[in-house]
């Protein structure tokens, strides 16, 4: 849900010329704006990907995790029931 607004004032070739591209579109030109603004400066670059994978990916990430049983038994008893996977 859209809750915030902002103002942004443009010359007239560019009000128009963002008119003409939102009509072909069959979108709104806020629409338009929108998805500028989220490919522009939201979205992470392939380099900001590949460096978050190798982070993810890194040692320093590693979790150690207790033996399946042991999890799968902790999960059993705060469910209150049975998982069925082995």
């Amino acid at each position: 849900m859209l809750s915030k607004r902002v103002e942004i004032l443009l010359e007239p070739a560019e009000m128009e010329s963002l008119r003409r591209q939102a009509k072909k579109a069959k979108k709104s030109m806020g629409a338009l704006i929108r998805e500028a603004v989220k490919e522009k400066y939201l979205t992470p670059t392939p380099k900001e990907r590949k460096e978050a994978l190798r982070r993810l990916f890194s040692a320093e990430c590693q979790i150690d995790l207790p033996p399946w049983k042991q999890l799968k038994k902790e999960l059993e008893e705060s469910m209150g029931r049975g998982i069925a996977a082995d």
